[in-house]
């Protein structure tokens, strides 16, 4: 439960910090699109890749340390990762077109 709440926590920061810059990412429009876009796009890909390594055993997590594992045992969180991490890439890029001058 203490991953997930760090996740939240974290995608809270995000949101904050996109405001902070001036991103605008969470803003309706163009950019909430290209936000829904990119995960969109990068989700699928990254769940794929865990599955598989969950299932050759690449890869292992402690039920205990998680909410639910997903057979063949990828953490529940990991989808939540995954869209943390491309919301994160977005805000970043958006706020250093915006600190350019240019978008």
């Amino acid at each position: 439960m203490a991953y997930l709440l760090a996740l939240l926590v974290s995608v809270a920061g995000v949101t904050l910090l996109d405001r902070r810059v001036g991103a605008r990412i969470t803003a309706t429009g163009p950019a909430r699109r290209r936000l829904a876009i990119v995960i969109a796009c990068v989700l699928p890909v990254f769940l794929l890749f865990d599955l598989v390594g969950a299932a050759r055993g690449w890869f292992a997590s402690d039920p205990d340390l998680v909410v639910a594992l997903i057979p063949p045992g990828m953490p529940i969180e990991e989808p939540i990762l995954v869209g943390f991490l491309s919301f994160l890439t977005v805000v970043l890029y958006a706020a250093l077109q915006n600190r350019r001058g240019g978008n």
